[in-house]
């Protein structure tokens, strides 16, 4: 038994939140073996001005707060996604919240943007020692009475210390958050954003990509409203997809009729039909991150070929251990060799041509 599969035991005994907090102390303290930093040429790809030695990427959710980006470093990701981010602490919704669904390899979790706020990400990302790319997601709090200023605050905060913002509109465990997705809302968000990343941009002599991610339960005319509005601010990335609250008919675990947003296998299919639509919605213009059901390298091949520059991992992790990073990496450069390409980038999108 590797270490990750005894890891893997042994938070199971555990109800899952308190599993990932061990986990997250585990890395904190240096108990977390490093990766083999297993890399290959053929993997680099150049996504929205920045270059990625590898497309898989921790998913934010895992580390809330920042507390261990340097140990999620040394676990062969290309880059880390740290947040949800609020700008204020905030508990998130009552506990339990996040459901083992061990049949399905799934979680549904209901957390609500829990987290100990912006100024103690900000410090935890300044002391930061290793680094990789590093994407900061941001979200407003529940009872904030002005969004809008959340999100711009939260930019503001940390422009000098991101490599990319993802402004997150699409959980579906913050009340009214997904409503942002509106084409008026997000119109509205997208203009204040923008204009002051002109202003922030001219500031620090730096051009910070924004992206948006986005949920696998858009309606076909939510979906078109939501590239509109990316293509018209010049949003320089997605992300397809965030957890989704349907599917759950075909789900065989004891706690599938749990409240909370599901992810994991059953999460693949529909997450790889939105990252189609979104790709041919965007004529490719929009660099896509493909998020949801990734277990294997064969998974994350299909969401580049599907339209992809880059993927994210998570739930994966919860059943597999980081050592599912490594095995995706080797395995896709084995699946490009394979088909005769010689670049990542040369794959992205090809099942629409």
């Amino acid at each position: 038994m590797n270490f990750y599969s005894a890891v893997r035991n042994l938070t199971f005994l555990f109800p899952p939140e308190f599993a990932h907090n061990l986990a997250i102390k585990l890395l904190q303290c240096s108990l977390v073996p490093a990766a083999s930093e297993y890399t290959d040429p053929i993997l680099s790809n150049n996504v929205f001005g920045l270059h990625f030695e590898n497309p898989v990427g921790l998913a934010a959710g895992f580390d809330k707060d920042a507390e261990c980006i340097s140990a999620l470093c040394r676990q062969g990701f290309g880059f880390i996604e740290v947040g949800t981010i609020t700008l204020k602490p905030q508990p998130g919704n009552p506990k339990p919240r996040i459901f083992r669904l061990a049949q399905d390899k799934a979680i549904i979790n209901s957390l609500g943007f829990n987290g100990k706020g912006s100024n103690c990400a900000y410090q935890n990302i300044s002391r930061t020692t290793q680094r990789k790319i590093l994407g900061v997601n941001i979200g407003k709090n529940k009872d904030t009475s002005d969004h809008i200023k959340d999100y711009t605050n939260l930019m503001e905060k940390f422009y000098n210390l991101a490599d990319y913002i993802t402004i997150n509109i699409s959980s579906p465990n913050t009340s009214n958050l997904k409503d942002l997705q509106r084409k008026d809302h997000l119109d509205s968000l997208l203009l204040a954003l923008s204009g002051l990343r002109l202003g922030l941009s001219a500031k620090h002599n730096k051009h910070l990509p924004l992206l948006v991610k986005i949920s696998p339960d858009l309606s076909i005319r939510g979906r078109e409203g939501v590239v509109d509005s990316c293509l018209s601010h010049k949003i320089d990335g997605l992300i397809v997809s965030n957890t989704t609250i349907f599917h759950k008919d075909r789900l065989h675990s004891v706690h599938k009729h749990k409240i909370g947003g599901l992810s994991g296998i059953p999460l693949r299919e529909p997450a790889d039909m939105l990252l189609s639509e979104i790709y041919k919605l965007t004529e490719g213009k929009i660099p896509i991150i493909g998020v949801g059901g990734i277990f294997s390298a064969e998974d994350a091949y299909r969401k580049i070929c599907l339209g992809a520059s880059l993927v994210q991992v998570y739930t994966a992790i919860i059943y597999h251990g980081f050592a599912v990073v490594d095995q995706i990496k080797q395995g896709l450069v084995l699946l490009l060799r394979q088909d005769g390409f010689s670049t990542l980038k040369d794959v992205v999108g090809i099942a629409h041509k």
